[in-house]
């Protein structure tokens, strides 16, 4: 609880990154009382009819279009870039590379024991997730006899358009391509959202809390979902409907390739904020280390 009160007290203004190649913003966030009251719905479930359950979220292993970029961007690189040199690489649906497969590999030997129990494993339909899925808990042999079902999520998937790593592949593709434990049937025929112009980041955010508030309606009580760094940093940092108690610093929210963190995810609409209905309730994301 003291790391839960920590984290709900640190400063109500984050700087969020441009939205497009030449844009910046700035959002304010809640402020004490706000925080004050979902502590207090924290620390009061009855009142605020709050529930819980375990999720693990896994950014997918390197993938062809990764290396130059990441490089660059840990040097210090502007966004403008960083997206240059992603865009120099690019491959349709790119896959992972062969480190990135080691990298999956050795997540799960490193993981092994906060994998267990996992009930589903959730994925972005883009092939380097699929695989870093597979490479994680295997769908033939599963983790210590157990194999959890699988099921492909469109929310999931990157910052959609623009790229053409971020445009996945036809739903018999994947069925021909992957295990037939695979679940593609939430996807469409062919991929109808990718553009020739990039989505917002905005957009994106609001993807991944959808796809949150679906692991919230599964029965499952322990998930596994494996996405993307850019994904997973825009809704996890910037959407006002999901708040991560965790301490880390804001330079190292994104995710690391194969980086798995978990969380006790709450949800609640007894907030003293605007944004927060019964229908887009507050998700409240705890991060567990041990």
């Amino acid at each position: 609880m003291q790391k839960f009160f920590l984290g709900l007290l640190r400063a109500t203004t984050i700087s969020l990154p441009p939205q497009s190649l030449n844009s910046t913003r700035t959002v304010h966030v809640h402020s004490l009382t706000r925080k004050m009251s979902t502590l207090n719905s924290m620390n009061n479930p009855s009142s605020s009819n709050s529930t819980t359950k375990r999720v693990l979220f896994l950014r997918h292993g390197q993938a062809m279009h990764n290396p130059r970029a990441e490089e660059a961007r840990s040097n210090g690189c502007s966004h403008e870039t960083f997206l240059q040199l992603m865009k120099e690489d690019d491959a349709f649906d790119a896959d992972l590379t062969k480190l990135g497969e080691s990298q999956a590999a050795q997540g799960r030997e490193a993981s092994h024991e906060r994998l267990k129990g996992v009930q589903l494993v959730v994925s972005s339909p883009l092939t380097r997730a699929i695989k870093t899925a597979d490479f994680t808990i295997c769908p033939e042999n599963g983790l210590d006899g157990q194999k959890p079902p699988r099921v492909c999520l469109e929310d999931f998937r990157e910052i959609n358009g623009w790229l053409l790593n971020a445009k996945r592949r036809e739903r018999v593709d994947l069925q021909n391509r992957f295990h037939s434990s695979w679940d593609f049937s939430l996807l469409s025929d062919d991929d109808e959202t990718w553009t020739a112009t990039l989505e917002t980041e905005a957009s994106c955010a609001e993807r991944g809390y959808q796809g949150m508030l679906w692991l919230r309606d599964r029965s499952e009580d322990k998930i596994l979902t494996v996405a993307h760094g850019g994904l997973l940093r825009f809704c996890m940092v910037d959407h006002p409907n999901i708040r991560v108690i965790d301490d880390r610093p804001h330079d190292g929210k994104r995710f690391g390739n194969c980086e798995l963190r978990e969380y006790e995810m709450t949800w609640t609409a007894d907030c003293e904020n605007d944004e927060v209905t019964e229908e887009r309730p507050l998700v409240i994301l705890t991060e567990i280390f041990e």
